[in-house]
C-alpha cells in the first residue's frame, strides 16, 4: 500500500491523496451543472407564473415633486392592460392605486396633484366594482377641496354612476342633475366632458310614438 493512501470498502479499494481529489473534483463537475440546470428549471417556472397571473413585484420610486410623480402614476396606468376577470383587474387596478398613492404620501399638500391623484385612486376603486368606497373618497375630495371644479364635476359623475350600478337611480339622478346645473357654462373642455356623460343619464330624450293609421 502507498504512504498516506486510505482503504475503504468491503474489498479494500485504496485511494491515494491525489485520487481522492480528483474523485471529488469530477464528482462537483457533474455536480454543478445538475444543480444549474434544477435552478434556472425553478426560475423558469416561476417566471412562467408570474407572467401568466401577473404577480411581479412593482416598485415605484420617489420623485422630486408632485408633478413628476402623478405623471409617473399616469404613464402606470395607461401602461396598464386591465382585462374582465375580476381578480387580475383587482389585481393590477390595486396596483394603479399604490403608485397614486404615492402622490399622496409624499407630496400630501399640494393643491394640484394630490387632489387629482385621490380623484383617479376613487376611479380605480369605481372600476374594481366597489362602489360604497368610491363615493366615499369622492365625497371627501369634494370636502377638502371645494375650489376644484374639475375634480367637483368627475365626482359628481363617478357617485352618479357608481348609484346608478347600485340600483340608486333616484339619488344617482340629483347628482347628474348637480353636475349639469353647476358646470353647464363652463369652458374646460375636461369639465364639459362629465357633463355631456351626465347630461346623457339625467335627460333621456322621448323617442315619440307613431299614431295608427285610420
Amino acid at each position: 500500500m502507498k504512504t498516506g493512501s486510505t482503504c475503504v470498502g468491503r474489498y479494500g479499494i485504496c485511494f491515494s491523496p491525489t485520487s481522492r481529489l480528483s474523485l471529488l473534483t469530477s464528482e462537483v463537475r457533474w455536480v454543478r451543472p445538475v444543480i444549474a440546470v434544477i435552478l434556472l428549471g425553478a426560475v423558469a417556472m416561476g417566471c412562467a407564473r408570474l407572467k401568466r397571473s401577473g404577480e411581479s413585484d412593482v416598485v415605484f420610486g420617489r420623485r422630486d415633486s408632485a408633478r413628476d410623480q402623478y405623471y409617473d402614476a399616469v404613464k402606470f396606468n395607461e401602461a396598464t392592460l386591465v382585462p374582465r376577470e375580476p381578480k387580475i383587474r383587482d389585481m393590477r387596478l390595486r396596483r394603479v392605486i399604490a403608485a397614486y398613492q404615492m402622490v399622496l404620501d409624499h407630496f400630501p399638500d399640494d393643491p394640484l396633484y394630490t387632489p387629482l391623484a385621490w380623484a383617479s385612486i376613487g376611479n380605480c376603486y369605481s372600476r374594481m366594482e366597489e362602489y360604497r368606497r368610491a363615493i366615499r373618497i369622492f365625497k371627501e375630495i369634494e370636502e377638502r377641496y371645494p375650489n376644484y371644479p374639475f375634480v367637483h364635476a368627475e365626482a359628481e359623475w363617478i357617485i352618479g354612476s357608481s348609484l346608478d350600478k347600485m340600483g340608486k337611480s333616484a339619488e344617482a339622478k340629483r347628482h347628474y342633475r348637480r353636475c349639469v346645473d353647476t358646470f353647464r357654462h363652463s369652458e374646460n373642455d375636461q369639465i364639459k366632458f362629465y357633463v355631456a356623460l351626465c347630461e346623457q343619464r339625467y335627460l333621456h330624450p322621448t323617442i315619440p310614438t307613431r299614431r295608427p293609421k285610420r
